[in-house]
């Protein structure tokens, strides 16, 4: 017959060449289970209906650690005695027509329902199964605020108390306009899961945005003296960013899809620009005739080996925006303003240069709502590039004003007379 089991002896209990399982004469059918690691755990053994049935009880805890005076819970951390009370225990449910290895199987396949519906599971699933755009990363890092709070709970859980009390963190820690995005990018998910579940409900409702989209919409536009500074300095400006900065102005595109400008992205002759939807606003592929000026920019490029044409190396894009900006802000003596504002004053060229609305605002890849924009189904290449060559001309105007050029043409007559 098997010895009890004592404290001392569970914990001298020593690892072998092989697994051991070593019983219990005090407790008939339980086991102090030796891993030839020397990790020890408990099991009980026992019959069920005639049917031998093995259950792990939870991993050895030595008398006098943290948590040996703990109530004996299945997987937690047991003392000798505390397993002896669980192995009794299970054996009494098994004679009394329970299995308590079916129990503890029912209790696991119920706790990866709970995990596979947290936040977090939910908001991995979303990010993997969306339709890619190029917005993922800013989604995926505005959910990841909400992971470390509230990403293990249960989503069904989760009350709008919580939901209101995080972003009011991320409002303070972070400003405001995060907190909205972050709240924009859990609608979505959260949406998302209702239309795949029966019964949730999402908890979120309107009006719990901390600032209004009409409030934070920019007017900003540089000035023609503005504009004049930043193209002469661009000019001079070492490494792509200067080339990149004006070839932004005379394409009047957004600071992404410029800067990932790829040669084969390009026709054979260089004329137009064809911006994949996976990079675009608006998800549809968009053309842009390239205007003389902006083509120029775009063959004065290195061709470095890799496809992008604003690069370093040419085998990744253009980036580092606010480094770059901060350092070129500060040779050519500007301030408060920013990328996308380049965006803003060259529609506010087109204008000036007398460009029809309607052939400006397809010139910035926006749709034409109402009617006109479900049944005009013309492409405007034509309209569009003389719109891209008037902008260039409008820019050449402000940088070299007339006046100026008068008065250089008058300087240079004067030191020819010198002579």
């Amino acid at each position: 017959m098997a010895k009890a089991l004592t404290a001392i002896s569970c914990r001298n209990a020593r690892p072998g060449a092989q697994r051991r399982e070593i019983p219990d004469g005090g407790c008939p059918g339980l086991y102090l289970v030796v891993q030839t690691s020397g990790a020890k755990s408990w099991a009980a053994r026992f019959r069920f209906r005639g049917a031998p049935r093995k259950l792990t009880l939870g991993p050895y805890l030595a008398d006098g650690q943290h948590g040996a005076d703990a109530e004996p819970k299945l997987d937690a951390p047991l003392t000798l005695a505390a397993a002896r009370e669980l192995a009794a225990r299970a054996k009494r449910e098994a004679k009394g027509g329970v299995d308590p290895t079916f129990v503890k199987r029912k209790k696991r396949i119920e706790q990866r329902a709970v995990e596979a519906n947290t936040l977090q599971a939910i908001a991995e699933e979303f990010l993997r199964h969306k339709k890619p755009q190029r917005t993922d990363n800013q989604l995926r890092a505005d959910l990841l605020l909400l992971y470390k709070p509230l990403g293990r709970q249960p989503v069904v859980q989760i009350r709008r108390s919580a939901y209101s009390r995080e972003l009011k963190h991320i409002a303070n820690e972070r400003g405001p306009v995060r907190a909205d995005r972050v709240l924009s990018a859990l609608t979505r998910l959260l949406n998302w899961h209702a239309s795949n579940d029966d019964d949730f409900v999402s908890p979120l409702i309107r009006g719990m945005r901390r600032t209004k989209p009409k409030d934070l919409a920019r007017s900003r536009v540089l000035d023609d003296s503005e504009l004049r500074k930043l193209w002469l300095a661009a000019e001079k400006y070492p490494g792509p960013f200067g080339h990149y900065l004006r070839f932004v102005l005379l394409t009047a595109t957004r600071r992404s899809e410029a800067a990932g400008l790829r040669r084969s992205e390009l026709s054979d002759d260089g004329a137009t620009w064809i911006i994949p939807g996976s990079r675009y606003k608006s998800g549809k592929d968009t053309l842009i005739p390239l205007s003389k000026a902006a083509q120029a920019i775009v063959a004065a490029q290195p061709v470095l080996g890799g496809d992008y044409v604003f690069s370093a190396t040419g085998g990744r894009a253009l980036g580092g925006f606010a480094d770059r900006k901060a350092d070129f802000d500060r040779s050519a003596g500007l301030s408060n303003y920013r990328l996308h504002d380049l965006r803003r004053t060259s529609r506010t060229l087109l204008s000036r240069a007398g460009v029809n609305s309607d052939i400006a605002e397809r010139c910035l890849g926006h749709v034409i709502g109402g009617v006109r924009g479900i049944y005009d189904r013309h492409a405007y290449q034509r309209e569009k590039a003389e719109a891209f060559e008037a902008l260039a001309a409008q820019i050449e105007r402000i940088v070299h004003p007339p006046e100026a050029a008068v008065a250089d043409m008058a300087e240079a007559r004067a030191k020819r007379r010198q002579r």
